[in-house]
């Protein structure tokens, strides 16, 4: 098997003839992950309110704790997938409703006031 030497690759790619990978965004991931949180958890805490459930109820349903629907609400902790399946049929939603608030928050605001 012969290799290629790193002086005699491409420009553009790896010295076994990969596309070299480059940053699409200056900005960490970290941060938009956060945002993508924080908007998710603010989408529950707005339709928690809207069907006037309680925190206790709604953790009771989901098989947590309180303080850890506070903790997604307030976007501290990231929330899985079956988890946020769970909160959307607790809540009466489809999951759709929190990733739509997560791409865009006003659309969640305005899903959960007509609600």
């Amino acid at each position: 098997m012969q290799s290629i030497a790193s002086s005699d690759a491409a420009p553009g790619f790896d010295r076994i003839g990969y596309p070299r990978l480059r940053a699409v965004s200056t900005t960490p991931f970290e941060i938009a992950a956060k945002e993508v949180q924080a908007r998710i958890g603010s989408a529950i805490r707005r339709r928690r309110r809207a069907v006037e459930i309680t925190l206790s109820d709604l953790a009771g349903v989901c098989g947590v704790s309180f303080q850890q629907v506070q903790k997604y609400e307030s976007g501290a902790c990231s929330i899985s997938a079956a988890q946020l399946w769970t909160m959307a049929q607790a809540l009466e939603v489809p999951i759709s409703y929190f990733y739509e608030a997560a791409a865009d928050p006003s659309t969640a605001l305005a899903r959960a006031d007509a609600a």
